[in-house]
């Protein structure tokens, strides 16, 4: 493999995570761009407005606090077996919930347990994606060239937001074509089970793959590892560990204050604009986040990792208040240029996520490394995953309600400065990581281990 040219196996890993990492976006934004229909399906008429649609946010919480799950499951495995068989049981595990959520019943239908049945599907689904992220990122990075692991980390990433865009295309598109109460009926049905489509390209990408040759390589020497979940959480491997899952809980923070609130903000229980005039708006916005997150992780091989995203945390910083603030006054004036704009800026406060998949694989060895890249990826969810619980607290907060009154803007607006600051100050333990091969990652490990194994030998003289 060259710098200059990507192999076809390359290639084929980046649209084989590509497709996966859509998929997981598209499953999540269902539920967000849903949100005011499945009140509705799965929970009791009863209760105030905000409070339904916060109990709605919190299976979303359930799909991101189960990830960690299945990045120790799946992502200990592959770096014991291998990538590419786990990678197949992944996507295929979320096809059949795209499925089964079809037909899961109704409030009306089974009472509480409509809204029980939605929480365990949604927790299952969270393992399989766990799952996804922690070996279909690894691979991917694995196959990539050093001077352009950036730039293939922003691809595989930017199917985020891009599977965002066609959650909003096409249920904008049922909404479209159904009246409201077809889509309360069985509109939603339709929706949750589109996310099967790419299931079905995916698995034929990933069944003409190869395994990777990073794990082929750590093989071949013998270095793979009885336990690799367990040795994340081994001096000083667990002080990476640390720094990566704080970095990835700022990120999570500000990350879905904007993916979370953007829909409650823009059609503000009725008052703001229409669902299919919102959801053309928010599919538009993260269009253009999938054209940033490319470009973030190109400017990333250029730059270095480190720099470039604690200059950005700053951005966020400045630039966070403001622009809920024009995202707010667009939906009370229903102004829809000012909407489009407010939400290309909101789409601008996400950029930082093209440089994640690269970094996360370059903080750790490759016989850990699919277990390491997704419990670190997964595990900001265990904190960042409850954003709908801190922006409640937020909006209970006396200044912040006053300003705000009914509705939340300003509320998850300061959740996600909390994150950006967080993310900042994680950085300042971390080294820069562009410049590694991924063979060399662990080196401080490996002169640790050989240095005790030198101290255990008295009076003998050893060479490397």
């Amino acid at each position: 493999m060259t710098e200059q040219k990507l192999s076809k196996q390359t290639k084929m890993a980046m649209a084989s995570q590509f497709l996966g990492f859509m998929l997981d976006a598209y499953d999540m934004a269902m539920v967000l761009v849903m949100a005011p229909i499945l009140v509705n399906v799965f929970l009791s008429p009863k209760g105030s407005a905000a409070w339904q649609y916060i109990v709605i946010l919190f299976t979303y919480s359930i799909t991101m606090a189960a990830r960690p799950l299945g990045s120790a499951i799946f992502g200990a495995y592959a770096d014991k077996i291998g990538r590419r068989f786990l990678l197949i049981l992944t996507i295929g595990g979320v096809g059949v919930m795209s499925l089964l959520g079809g037909f899961l019943p109704t409030y009306a239908q089974v009472g509480v347990w409509s809204y029980v049945s939605f929480c365990v599907l949604r927790l299952l689904m969270g393992v399989f994606f766990g799952g996804e992220y922690a070996v279909g990122h690894t691979f991917a990075i694995e196959y990539a060239p050093q001077k352009r692991r950036g730039a293939i980390g922003g691809f595989i990433q930017s199917g985020f937001p891009l599977g965002y865009v066609f959650a909003s295309l096409v249920f904008a598109l049922i909404s479209f074509l159904t009246t409201k109460q077809a889509m309360a009926s069985y509109g939603w049905r339709i929706a949750l089970m589109t996310g099967v489509v790419p299931v079905f390209l995916a698995l034929y990408i990933r069944n003409n793959l190869e395994e990777s040759p990073e794990f082929e390589k750590a093989k071949a020497a013998g270095k793979i590892e009885k336990s690799p979940f367990l040795s994340l959480f081994k001096p000083p491997q667990v002080w990476d560990f640390l720094q990566v899952f704080f970095f990835m809980t700022g990120l999570f923070l500000t990350d879905y204050s904007v993916y979370g609130f953007l829909p409650n903000i823009l059609t503000l229980k009725g008052r703001g604009f229409n669902t299919t005039t919102y959801s053309l708006i928010y599919g538009f916005a993260l269009f253009m986040a999938f054209l940033g997150y490319n470009f973030y992780g190109w400017l990333s091989d250029r730059t270095g990792r480190k720099i470039l995203t604690q200059w950005y945390c700053v951005f966020l910083v400045v630039f966070g208040i403001p622009v809920f603030y024009v995202l707010y006054h667009a939906a009370i004036q229903r102004n829809l240029w000012l909407a489009v704009g407010g939400c290309v800026m909101a789409a601008m406060l996400k950029l930082a996520w093209g440089v994640v998949p690269a970094y996360l694989c370059e903080r750790f060895p490759t016989s850990r490394r699919a277990a390491g890249v997704g419990l670190g990826y997964s595990s900001g969810a265990l904190l960042g995953a409850w954003f709908s619980v801190y922006v409640w607290w937020a909006h209970k907060i006396p200044f912040i309600a006053a300003i705000e009154k009914q509705d939340m803007w300003l509320s998850p607006a300061v959740i996600l400065t909390i994150g950006a600051v967080m993310t900042f100050v994680s950085l300042w333990f971390s080294p820069e990581t562009k410049h590694l091969q991924l063979q060399e990652v662990g080196e401080r490990e490996r002169a640790s281990d050989r240095a005790k194994d030198l101290a255990s030998l008295p009076g003998t003289m050893a060479a490397d």
